[in-house]
C-alpha cells in the first residue's frame, strides 16, 4: 500500500513526498514534468523513476531523483507534459501492413487522382498479378461518386483489380476481378452482401460485405517477410504518435492477417516487437477452437496475448450497410445489412460467454447496436452475472432507449472519435434532422454510467490520436465548423477523453491491473508532449507533437 501525502504549493496537485513501490533504483528518471498519471489518487506529479520496465516512484522531483541507480537515463523534461502511452482499442494490423506494401489510396482527392495511382503501381505489376489497394474515400471528392469497373478497366485490364474503400465494408472491381471471382449480370448477392448494380442489372464494380470478400479471397496473401516490412513500417508510425498499446483485428481477416498474427508471434520471441498487441480471436469459430487458440496465444504476455472475440453484425454508415432500424433518409427502402440474423446472434454471444470469452462486436447502426445489447442481455440471463466485460465496437448510432443498457450490463464502448471527422460530411444527411442525436454519443454514454474506450480503427483512419481528442472535445471539422460542434451536448472533456484513451482503454482489455496509469507498479509504458493537453484550446490539439515515447522503460521514439 502506497503512502500519499498531498501538498498545498505552487505546483497544485503535485504529490509533497514520494509514493513509491518497491524495488528501490531506477534505469530511466524523469524530473521536472508535469506528468498526469491517469491514477485517480496521484493525479499530477513531477517526476517518476522507472526500473525494470515498472514504474518505482512517482512524486516531487526532489524525493524521486535519488531513486535513480547508477547509469540511469535521466530525461529533464523542462516543464514538459507526460502521461501514460495511448492505448489503441481498435485497430487492424493486418490490413494497416498490407496496405504500406501495397497500393495506398489514403487522401485521393478525386476518382482521376485514384485513376492515376493505380496507373502508376501497375507499371511494375506483371500481367495477369492481382492488383489490391485500399483507402479511397468518395465522399472527399467534389463530385462524390463511388468509382465503377469501367473507371478500372481504363487504366488496366491486364490484371485483376480490387480497391478496397477506407471503412473496409465494400470495394469496387475491375472486369478481370470480377470474371476471376465468377460475378456476372446472373449472380446473385451472396447472404450479407450486396453486388451493386445499374439499371440494366449488370454489375458496376461496387461490392459491399460478403460480396467484396467473395473476390478478395483470391488474392493471394503476401510472403511473411513483406508483412513484417509493413508492421515495421506501421509500428514506426504509432510510436511517433505516442501509442503504446494496440488492441487488433487480425486473424479473422484472412491469410494476410493470420501471418500477420505469425511475424507478431516471431517479434515477440525475438525481442523485437516494440509496442504491446492484444489480438482478438474470430467469434464464429468453434468454442473448441477458439480454446485452443487462446491456450496457444496465451493471454498473460504483456507484449502478446489473446484477446476478445470479434465479427461483424452490420456494415458501415458511409457505404450506407449499417442496420438501421429506418430508412437512411437519403436511400429510401435501405436499411442497411445484417449480416447475422437476432437468435443466431444470441445463440451465438451465450455460448461463448458461457465459455468466459470476452465479446466485441462491429455494431454501427441503431438496429444493430440494440440486437447485440439484447444478445449481452440474453447472455447475462442464462449465464448469470460475471466481470465480462463484453463491448460493443464503434457504437456509432444509438437511440436514446439503449443509451443507458451499457452501463447497466457492464458494456464497454468502444468508440473511435476520429470518424466523426470523417464522417461528419456524411452522417447528418443519412441520419435525418429527427435522428442526428443518435450519433457518437459519447457524452450521453459517459453520463448515463458507461466506460469508453478510444481508438483509430487504423488504417480507416490514422493512427495519430490527437485528431481523436480534437473531435470529442470539439465535434467540429479540422478546418473547423460547424460552428459550435456538430451535436455539442455529445462533446466532453479533456481528462475524460485521456482516461478513455488510456486507463480504460486498459480496463476493456483486461489489463487495468498493470497499464493504463503511471502509479508504482504499473508498466512505464508513457509518452512526453510538446504541449499540456489539459490546458491547451480544442483547435490547438491537432498541433501538439510527441516529444518521447517510452514503452516498457525504453525510450523508442525520440523527435529529432
Amino acid at each position: 500500500m502506497r503512502t500519499i501525502i498531498i501538498a498545498a504549493c505552487a505546483l497544485a496537485g503535485l504529490l509533497a513526498s514520494v509514493a513509491t513501490a518497491a524495488p528501490a533504483g531506477g534505469d530511466l528518471v524523469l524530473l521536472n514534468g508535469r506528468i498526469y498519471t491517469a491514477d485517480p489518487e496521484l493525479g499530477v506529479v513531477e517526476a517518476l523513476a522507472i526500473a525494470d520496465g515498472k514504474v518505482i516512484a512517482a512524486g516531487l522531483s526532489a524525493d524521486v531523483r535519488d531513486r535513480a541507480g547508477d547509469g540511469a537515463r535521466v530525461l529533464d523534461l523542462g516543464g514538459r507534459f507526460a502521461m501514460p502511452g495511448f492505448n489503441d482499442a481498435h485497430a487492424h494490423l493486418g490490413h494497416a501492413a498490407l496496405q504500406a506494401v501495397t497500393l495506398n489510396l489514403n487522401g485521393t482527392g478525386s476518382l482521376a487522382e485514384l485513376q492515376e495511382r493505380l496507373a502508376a503501381y501497375v507499371a511494375d505489376v506483371p500481367a495477369g498479378e492481382w492488383v489490391y489497394g485500399r483507402g479511397w474515400d468518395e465522399s472527399l471528392w467534389l463530385a462524390a461518386a463511388v468509382p465503377t469497373v469501367d473507371d478500372l478497366d481504363a487504366i488496366t485490364d491486364q490484371h485483376p483489380v480490387l480497391l478496397e474503400r477506407a471503412d473496409g465494408h465494400s470495394a469496387v472491381a475491375n472486369s478481370l476481378a470480377l470474371d476471376r471471382a465468377g460475378i456476372d449480370a446472373a449472380t446473385p448477392d451472396p447472404g450479407g452482401g450486396v453486388i451493386v448494380r445499374d439499371g440494366d442489372g449488370i454489375a458496376t464494380g461496387w461490392l459491399k460485405e460478403t460480396a467484396q470478400i467473395q473476390v478478395e479471397q483470391l488474392i493471394p496473401a503476401p510472403s511473411a517477410d513483406r508483412l513484417r516490412v509493413g508492421l515495421d513500417k506501421v509500428f514506426d508510425d504509432a510510436l511517433a504518435n505516442g501509442v503504446t498499446s494496440i488492441q487488433d483485428d487480425s486473424l479473422r481477416i484472412g491469410a494476410h492477417g493470420r501471418t500477420a498474427v505469425a511475424v507478431l508471434e516471431s517479434m515477440v520471441d525475438a525481442g523485437e516487437l516494440p509496442v504491446r498487441v492484444s489480438t482478438w480471436l474470430p467469434f464464429d469459430a468453434p468454442v473448441p477452437e477458439l480454446q485452443a487458440l487462446r491456450d496457444r496465444l496465451g493471454v498473460d504476455n504483456p507484449w502478446l496475448r489473446a484477446g476478445l472475440l470479434k465479427t461483424n453484425i452490420d456494415g458501415s454508415g458511409g457505404s450506407l450497410s449499417a442496420a438501421m432500424l429506418e430508412d437512411y433518409e437519403t436511400a429510401p427502402g435501405n436499411r442497411g445489412l445484417l449480416l447475422l440474423e437476432a437468435d443466431e446472434l444470441n445463440r451465438l454471444v451465450v455460448e461463448r460467454d458461457a465459455a468466459g470469452f470476452q465479446i466485441g462486436i462491429h455494431t454501427i447502426g441503431d438496429r444493430a447496436n440494440r440486437l447485440i445489447l439484447d444478445a449481452y442481455a440474453a447472455a447475462r440471463e442464462a449465464n448469470g452475472e460475471r466481470d465480462a466485460r463484453h463491448r460493443v465496437e464503434h457504437a456509432q448510432f444509438i437511440t436514446d432507449e439503449d443509451v443507458p443498457r451499457f452501463a447497466e450490463l457492464g458494456v464497454i464502448a468502444s468508440m473511435q472519435p476520429c470518424h466523426l471527422l470523417t464522417d461528419m460530411r456524411w452522417a447528418p444527411a443519412i441520419l435525418g434532422p429527427e435522428r442526428e442525436a443518435e450519433g457518437y454519443r459519447w457524452r450521453s454514454l459517459l453520463d448515463a454510467g458507461a466506460r469508453l474506450a478510444f481508438g483509430t480503427d487504423f488504417p480507416v483512419e490514422p493512427i495519430d490520436p490527437f485528431r481523436g481528442l480534437y473531435a470529442s472535445l470539439s465535434r467540429e471539422f479540422e478546418v473547423g465548423g460547424p460552428e459550435g460542434g456538430w451535436v455539442p451536448e455529445e462533446k466532453i472533456d479533456i481528462d475524460q477523453a485521456i482516461v478513455a484513451y488510456t486507463r480504460d482503454a486498459a480496463y476493456a482489455e483486461f489489463e487495468d491491473h498493470r497499464k493504463g496509469t503511471l502509479a508504482p507498479g504499473m508498466l512505464a509504458d508513457l509518452i512526453v508532449l510538446s504541449d499540456d493537453l489539459r490546458s491547451l484550446p480544442p483547435a490547438e490539439l491537432l498541433d501538439v507533437k510527441v516529444e518521447y515515447t517510452v514503452v516498457d522503460g525504453h525510450v523508442r521514439y525520440e523527435r529529432q
